[in-house]
């Protein structure tokens, strides 16, 4: 087991530069060497052509202090709102006890970022930083069994009953890295449909004693192990 952050998310992006521009004028990042990083998390950006979509990751999500405190900063600094959440913050009053706020704004070339603070006073040093990868599912379980099987251990399941129906949602950690694993009702039993060439591309994840090499998960998601 890792015993450090070893998620390292790949951003797909046509312009490199552009996109390391917004991620750390926008975002807060700074560069180290061929990866962006604001406090724990790190980002990969790889050159492709014409990426778009959401896929087999569907966001980054950054842990914040205060949410619409650090909202307030990057909409002045020039971020904006993403469809998820047009209107602002909202809350998820199931997740950790006490309950999280988070936003979503819009990263490079359309790439979902998320913000969110766990509420009630719980909080961490070394802020802003890592939070968790958001990924979505069509048999949580068979997704749950493949992160377990790169080492990650179980950290919290929650089901979100909705008008939809419920979402089950299932935190593993690997390291100090977080994946959030999330299955709606419409995606349940589904022959992924997932964007191919989306812009969360996929994961490198390194310090685990696994044998290096890429792994395919259950939807297609590809995990490099360093």
């Amino acid at each position: 087991m890792a015993d450090m952050m070893t998620l390292i998310p790949e951003l797909a992006v046509t312009d490199v530069a552009a996109a390391a521009a917004m991620l750390q004028d926008v975002f807060g990042f700074s560069a180290d060497g061929p990866v962006l990083r604001l406090g724990d998390q790190a980002v990969a950006l790889v050159a492709a052509d014409a990426p778009a979509g959401h896929g087999k990751i569907d966001h980054l999500a950054l842990a914040v202090d205060d949410v619409d405190a650090a909202l307030a900063a990057m909409l002045a600094r020039g971020a904006r709102l993403e469809a998820t959440t047009p209107d602002g913050p909202r809350e998820i009053a199931e997740f950790w006890a006490t309950g999280m706020r988070y936003v979503f704004l819009t990263g490079p070339e359309g790439a979902r970022i998320e913000l969110c603070a766990r509420l009630g006073g719980a909080s961490r040093a070394g802020l802003p930083g890592h939070d968790h990868l958001g990924i979505p599912c069509t048999d949580i379980a068979a997704s749950a069994a493949f992160w377990t099987g790169l080492g990650a251990e179980p950290l919290a399941a929650v089901d979100l009953t909705r008008a939809d129906g419920v979402t089950q949602v299932r935190f593993l950690s690997l390291g100090d890295g977080v994946v959030e694993l999330y299955e709606p009702p419409a995606l349940r039993g589904q022959v992924p449909g997932f964007v191919e060439n989306a812009l969360w591309r996929g994961v490198r994840l390194g310090g685990t004693g696994l044998e290096p090499g890429l792994r395919i998960g259950p939807d297609g998601l590809r995990v490099t192990v360093l």
